[in-house]
């Protein structure tokens, strides 16, 4: 069942039905008969973190914008084997939000864990399935290199303990907070609102997320990369839980059609904290890559 959210600016709330039964919930804001920006969100939070970018007006302009939970996370199903969450399935999800949508080709966003995602995609249904791939605060594909040791050991124990409320709650909270630069500043709607996604993360399903799709098959990703699938990686300077040292090193000299841009100050969220700017440089490259 579609429900229209917004009246003036087309807002459409959907479950859309994967190819295993599984149902994921997905947003679409803008004109659909515009080309489209599909965004997917990090580690334990859900679609409601690109609230603010999905109603930018300069994006809305040329853009009908896209985003979703994905499955083990928030609004979506969260099944409990490992098989459940294999690299078919969740590019079998990106695929079938996209066509619900009637997004051809569009362009992928993803953000921390969210960015890996894209070699899946690659992998099962090839370049026709993007337009291009920006990775925010991430890789196209999943690395631990990538992520901060100290950050990680601080804050994810309590993600997959099973025994300790307090230790689970008390994680939620310090990670949800050092996503930002200054979580203090953050509106309470916001900030609780991005906490609250953080709650239904099953400690059990927590492991089969990344687990599930075992050691990624590249191979597609590095073809298109020679090939010239166009790549924009945004990487903020200030961000404490991205390596930012080894985000570059991973793709610089690997990628035909490659964009760096570095946010001054930019958290791990930098699409919300520094959004202007974030914007403007999304919008850049999309104009480019869709030839607006």
């Amino acid at each position: 069942m579609d429900i229209l959210v917004n009246t003036t600016i087309a807002t459409t709330e959907r479950f859309v039905t994967s190819t295993d039964g599984t149902q994921i919930f997905a947003k679409a804001v803008g004109d659909p008969r515009l080309p489209s920006i599909v965004f997917v969100h990090g580690f334990a939070l859900s679609a409601l973190v690109w609230t603010s970018i999905l109603h930018e007006k300069k994006l809305l302009k040329y853009f009908q914008m896209i985003a979703y939970d994905l499955r083990g996370f928030a609004r979506s199903d969260k099944p409990r084997t490992a098989s459940d969450y294999s690299s078919q399935l969740v590019a079998d999800d990106f695929i079938a939000v996209a066509n619900a949508f009637n997004a051809t080709k569009p362009l992928f966003v993803g953000w921390s864990l969210g960015g890996s995602y894209a070699s899946d995609i690659l992998q099962h249904y090839g370049t026709a399935a993007l337009s291009g791939i920006v990775c925010t605060a991430s890789l196209p594909y999943s690395s631990d290199a990538i992520s901060n040791p100290d950050t990680q050991s601080a804050t994810l124990p309590g993600f997959v303990d099973l025994s300790n409320s307090t230790l689970a709650l008390s994680s939620r909270i310090e990670f949800t907070r050092t996503l930002f630069n200054e979580p203090d500043r953050v509106p309470t709607e916001v900030l609780w609102s991005w906490m609250g996604s953080t709650i239904f993360v099953d400690p059990a399903v927590v492991p089969l997320v990344g687990g599930g799709r075992g050691a990624q098959n590249t191979s597609n990703l590095e073809e298109a990369a020679r090939k010239g699938l166009p790549l924009f990686v945004l990487i903020g300077e200030a961000d404490k839980l991205a390596v930012n040292s080894e985000i570059r090193s991973a793709v610089e000299g690997k990628w035909k059609d490659l964009t760096i841009h570095d946010i001054k100050n930019g958290s791990h969220a930098m699409f919300y904290e520094k959004q202007g700017e974030y914007v403007d440089q999304l919008l850049k490259f999309a104009k480019r890559l869709f030839k607006i």
